[in-house]
């Protein structure tokens, strides 16, 4: 006990000292603005990269496919972790699924003599898991091989190939034509594929940059004409290409024989399902209804290290850390609860909503973990972006986050007046035992998606994105341990628990720093809308000019509204504090009108007159699109809605902004100000027929209603 005692207050004074006994001039560098700076060190400072990759390393080995045996075994690792750091309420959760339970089993495809000896293994589940293509059909079959190019409807033909396992060549998009085209239109007995080595990358697959690439691929499940698909094994560029020149080359047909012990079933759950594991760290007002979460997602291929057993890892190195400072005094209990929940991306949290609606009203906001643990120097180098709360759902959270990465980016980065000043390599150096002492290069970047914070934001809640860009590996054999750098991981794990305190944290004796963050950044956000709306005066003779700018203007000042008023949620007797915030961004609004006019007044000699609208557009200004679905309903049938033209992002951010109070020609300007402040080549183009199509898809789904408007 006496021992017990000693180590325990051994290692109180280790991490204080970690914490507090920091040398002058480094305790003067960059501060987070958010937390004082003891807990903001003690944080940093038990956040561990080496610790979260461990967690990576025992993710790795499972093919996580949704509904998946070996996904459930990633589940019950993470389970287990959860418990063992001292996590409450830890429970596994069995979720139904709209997806059949699969899996892989074993695999193999040989080459084979004339008596069906093997002569050459071609692809192995033993070599990797994503040699077979998801959703394949167990068969053992022995047949002719035929390479067929392309795979076109000609070359299917003229290669006859019923009864003939093909090699074809093509993207990934390629593999369900050819199975729909050569398996079940034709009679071919299975499917080879290969990427063709004629298709430029564009960012995702790289198979040219990389001919030992074999993506992560699955082939449809529908019947057609009335016959099933059957099985696809998946080449690399190399090995395809070999296959290719064999062929070519023998004087007499090759033989195939395709051994494929799949299982169409679970032998875990008689019913398709998916798991979710769900964990919290308790906060101090049990009443507060405002849980912050943490998510990230188990289910992907074999490997897939960064995608996502990165963010998994991360999440419970997060639960670990701040489960360990509040057990032992350092740290105090948050006054929310910290939630965590390890998913099956984008499908276990409309599946919970759709069961437990009633837990809407205690999500707050939402921080996700897709992606966070890449070797930022390989391949193109890579960039860890963190993506900002759309401006239909905008907090105060954005405004936190950005001043976490801006503080964790400079304490990583170096530059000469820093040696001047007397400091090393980094200011505030966060450096993985393992890990390389590569710079932290990360920023705040405009609404994407794609990843589990989209549920929560479909759903009302506001979130933020972690992600790595450009992931040139993702979905694919490559991405393995060797792409991951325990530095970065543990940098993006002690920025996401720095956001997640702190609004865990929130209170109102810090209001004031905290309202000073999110305004000084609304100023900003301000000022650029404000140049954007007076370059397009000054760029057009035309009155729509005007219009355009006074939208640019009303997006951004709605957006800055949102951000105020969520910093009223911190604490009730926070408001007259928000309502003069509110009443100084209503006279900085009237004064940027009031510049606009006089802007336009110094290019036309006449008045600003009447808004003129095409017939599109007076067919937006007559509906009110409002939202008609349960949780249930968006969880059947979200996915109902044709987007069309629209850049996704674009789409969901429309849906998302239907409120029954804006018009859908509202909604079409919210688009345009969103694509002019971020760039075409960000969200692409929008057009008000663009915008009718979407809300008419949409209504079709009886999500939303369009609600007429009498003039």
């Amino acid at each position: 006990m006496i021992l017990k005692r000693a180590l325990r207050h051994l290692r109180t004074r280790t991490i204080l000292c970690a914490a507090l006994a920091v040398p002058h001039r480094i305790a003067l560098a960059q501060q987070y603005p958010l937390l004082d700076s003891v807990k903001t060190n003690l944080i940093t400072a038990e956040i561990s990269g080496d610790a979260a990759f461990d967690h990576i390393r025992a993710l790795s080995p499972y093919h996580r496919p949704q509904g998946s045996d070996t996904l459930y075994l990633a589940a019950q690792y993470v389970e287990r972790m959860a418990r063992a750091f001292g996590l409450d309420s830890v429970a596994l959760i069995m979720q139904p699924s709209k997806r059949a339970t699969w899996n892989q089993g074993t695999s193999d495809l040989w080459l084979v003599g004339p008596t069906g000896a093997p002569l050459e293994r071609i692809a192995s589940s033993i070599q990797t898991r994503l040699h077979l293509a998801d959703r394949s059909r167990p068969a053992d079959v022995t047949a002719e091989l035929i390479d067929v190019g392309a795979a076109t409807p000609a070359e299917l033909d003229s290669g006859r190939v019923a009864g003939k396992i093909i090699l074809a060549r093509g993207g990934p998009a390629d593999l369900a034509r050819m199975m729909v085209e050569a398996v079940q239109r034709r009679g071919a007995a299975g499917v080879i594929w290969y990427p063709d080595p004629y298709t430029p990358s564009k960012g995702f697959f790289s198979f040219s940059d990389q001919p030992t690439m074999i993506p992560w691929l699955t082939i449809p499940t529908q019947a057609v004409d009335g016959k099933l698909p059957t099985f696809a094994f998946v080449l690399s560029l190399r090995e395809g290409i070999a296959l290719h020149n064999r062929l070519a080359a023998s004087p007499a047909p090759l033989r195939a024989h395709a051994i494929v012990r799949s299982q169409l079933g679970s032998s875990v759950h008689p019913e398709p399902w998916m798991p979710m594991v769900q964990a919290v760290i308790r906060g101090s007002e049990i009443g507060a209804a405002q849980d912050v979460v943490l998510t990230a997602h188990l289910q992907e291929g074999q490997q897939s290290v960064n995608d996502d057993a990165s963010g998994c890892a991360s999440l419970l190195e997060i639960g670990r850390a701040i489960t360990r400072l509040i057990a032992e005094g350092y740290l105090p209990r948050p006054k929310r609860t910290i939630r965590f929940w390890w998913t099956t991306e984008n499908n276990s949290e409309p599946r919970y909503f759709a069961d437990h609606p009633e837990i809407l009203k205690r999500l707050w906001v939402d921080v996700n973990q897709d992606m966070v643990g890449a070797d930022q120097s390989i391949d193109v180098m890579r960039t860890q972006n963190v993506f900002r709360v759309p401006a239909s759902r905008f907090h105060f959270l954005s405004d936190v986050a950005e001043s976490v990465i801006e503080y964790m980016v400079a304490g990583n980065t170096a530059n000469i007046t820093q040696y001047r000043n007397g400091y090393g390599l980094y200011t505030r150096p966060h450096l993985a035992h393992n890990g390389s002492q590569q710079r932290y290069n990360a920023q705040v970047v405009w609404f994407e998606g794609d990843s589990d914070h989209d549920s929560f934001l479909n759903a009302g809640v506001p979130a933020i994105g972690f992600g790595n860009e450009p992931d040139r590996f993702i979905h694919s054999n490559l991405d393995d341990l060797w792409g991951i750098d325990r530095t970065q991981l543990g940098r993006n794990a002690a920025s996401a628990a720095l956001i997640a305190y702190t609004m865990a944290s929130a209170d109102r004796s810090g209001f004031d720093v905290l309202a000073g963050e999110v305004v000084g950044r609304g100023e900003a956000r301000l000022a650029r809308n404000l140049g954007i709306a007076l370059q397009l005066i000054a760029g057009s003779t035309r009155p729509a000019a005007y219009y355009a700018a006074l939208d640019q203007l009303q997006y951004a000042t709605a957006r800055e509204q949102r951000a105020l008023r969520s910093l009223g949620t911190v604490d009730s007797g926070t408001a007259p504090r928000v309502a003069a915030l509110l009443a100084a961004l209503d006279r900085r609004s009237a004064d940027d009108r009031r510049l606009l006019t006089s802007t336009f007044a110094a290019h036309h000699s006449d008045a600003v007159p009447p808004r003129e609208l095409t017939r599109s557009e007076q067919e937006l200004a007559s509906l009110r699109p409002a939202v008609a679905g349960t949780p249930a309903d968006f969880y059947a049938r979200r996915d109902d809605i044709a987007e069309g033209d629209l850049n996704g992002y674009l789409a969901q951010e429309i849906l998302n902004a239907i409120d029954g109070t804006r018009t859908g020609l509202d909604l079409y300007h919210h688009a345009a100000a969103m694509i002019r402040e971020a760039g075409t080549q960000y969200y692409g183009a929008a057009t008000p027929e663009s915008i009718l199509r979407l809300l008419r898809s949409a209504e079709q789904s009886k999500l939303y209603r369009l609600d007429r408007i009498t003039p």
